[in-house]
């Protein structure tokens, strides 16, 4: 019986098939199909000189021993997908498939040993509008390695176990989509690249420096990458400008995300946690906006040092962290406010520097804080003071910020237990401030009533 798998790849093989003759059939012209081994082809690169542009190559279930260079507009699909149809480098000091045309399709082919230096499975010199697509490359010195290369896609690939995943060097404009980069030594590089977009793409246990990196690379959208349980760092941009990044997760890593050296970035929603340094700013990272990220679990959750200055930290949260959110080595001029610091065992914050905690009406929320409300505005009666210096947050937060409170609920845990209720009593005969989320009675005081009303509705 045909397996699932092999069924699969021949729908996406008559479906890429339709596709390309489709587009072809629009310049009047026919696009031959031919298989390989098959007659006077019964290598990759012999089918190649014999195409014609806009041709479509079918490789069979096999080994193939060669480097293919690919100098014409073609279409190279396997018949069953990259598990059955594997090219190995003859030589393994140059490029299993070496592309150098515009409008090169490439899917489901195993790609290996092209160990030789800077050497890859799939290279791409200087072109563009190539969909390169279920494709494994593996045992390269890179899987698959773009140079000066624009407007191609990258999807659903897997580069392991080479010194480089996925190389992108002077290139813009690509797009990277579900690909997986795991056990190597740098999974996802960018070098000098710009205007490229990552989505969706996993980057976990590499061996050996950074996971996703960015060097001099500016104006790249990173979005809902993973990067976890890497030697040292699972997102870096070291001298890198103007990146978003967008709900990436990086965990189990050294270091989460860390932004070195680079300026006008901005961080959005991206959850660091179960590493040493959760997201770091380090040497000069200025002018950076981040907004909405997670810091949990980590030994330091969130660091701005070595200068990092005129930075925006608004609505994020640090928790759990051995220290929450950190400032000190010279990182001055930056705004904190909406922010979450929640039960971080050393400090919840520590700014050793000049900065600014709070707008002109409102701070962040500190899981220590004890000061009162008593006109129940949400902003502390008095200021809190930030350990390590001199910075003072004059409107702590009284709870987490954007946070509809649940009645009953007076430690913020999002759940009613009896620790609830002993706090709404202790309340009712003074030891703490009022908190209108104790007055579950809604008559406006807390009493001994407020305290059993909770109690009850412990589940």
């Amino acid at each position: 019986m045909e397996s699932k798998r092999n069924r699969f790849w021949k729908i996406s093989v008559f479906a890429l098939l339709f596709a390309v003759l489709a587009v072809i059939s629009i310049g009047c012209a026919s696009a031959d199909t031919i298989y390989v081994p098959e007659g006077g082809n019964q290598k990759i690169q012999q089918a190649v000189n014999n195409a014609s542009e806009g041709d479509i190559i079918i490789v069979r279930d096999g080994t193939y021993n060669e480097n293919v260079n690919v100098s014409k507009r073609l279409t190279i699909c396997s018949e069953n997908g990259s598990a059955n149809c594997i090219v190995n480098a003859a030589d393994s000091g140059d490029h299993v498939f070496n592309v150098t045309a515009d409008y090169v399709n490439i899917s489901g082919l195993t790609v290996e040993n092209a160990a030789g230096y800077q050497k890859a499975g799939i290279y791409l010199d200087s072109v563009e509008h190539c969909n390169i697509f279920d494709n494994n490359a593996s045992n390269n010195y890179y899987g698959i390695y773009l140079y000066s290369s624009s407007n191609n896609n990258l999807t659903n690939n897997t580069a392991s176990d080479n010194e480089g995943g996925i190389i992108l060097s002077y290139s813009s404009n690509n797009n990277l989509t579900n690909n997986t980069a795991s056990d190597n030594d740098c999974s996802i590089l960018l070098y000098y690249s710009s205007n490229n977009n990552l989505t969706n793409n996993t980057a976990n246990s590499n061996n050996d420096e950074v996971s996703i990196y960015l060097r001099y690379s500016s104006s790249n959208t990173l979005t809902s990458n993973t990067a976890n349980s890497n030697n040292e760092v699972g997102i870096e941009l070291d001298s890198s400008s103007n990146n978003n990044l967008t709900n990436n997760t990086a965990s189990n890593n050294d270091c989460g995300i860390l932004l070195y050296s680079s300026s006008n970035n901005t961080l959005t929603n991206n959850t660091a946690s179960n590493n040493s340094l959760g997201i770091a700013l380090s040497s000069s990272s200025s002018n950076n906006t981040l907004t909405g990220n997670t810091a949990s679990n980590n030994s330091l959750g969130i660091l701005l040092y070595y200068s990092s200055n005129n930075n925006t930290l608004t609505g994020n949260t640090a928790s759990d962290n051995y220290n929450g959110i950190r400032l000190y080595y010279s990182s001055n001029y930056n705004r904190l406010y909406h922010n979450s610091l929640i039960n971080n065992t050393n400090n919840n914050a520590y700014d050793t520097n000049t900065n600014q905690w709070n707008t002109s009406t409102v701070g962040n929320y500190y899981s220590d804080y004890t000061g009162s409300d008593n006109n129940s505005d949400g902003i502390g009666d008095t200021s809190h003071q930030i350990p390590g210096g001199s910075s003072i947050d004059y409107f702590p937060l009284m709870r987490q910020w954007g946070r509809t409170p649940l009645k009953g609920d007076l430690d913020d845990d999002d759940e009613i237990t009896s620790k609830d209720a002993a706090i709404a009593l202790q309340i009712a005969v003074g030891s703490r401030p009022f908190d209108d989320a104790a007055d579950v009675s809604g008559d406006g005081r807390v009493s001994s009533l407020d305290a059993l009303i909770i109690l009850q509705m412990v589940t």
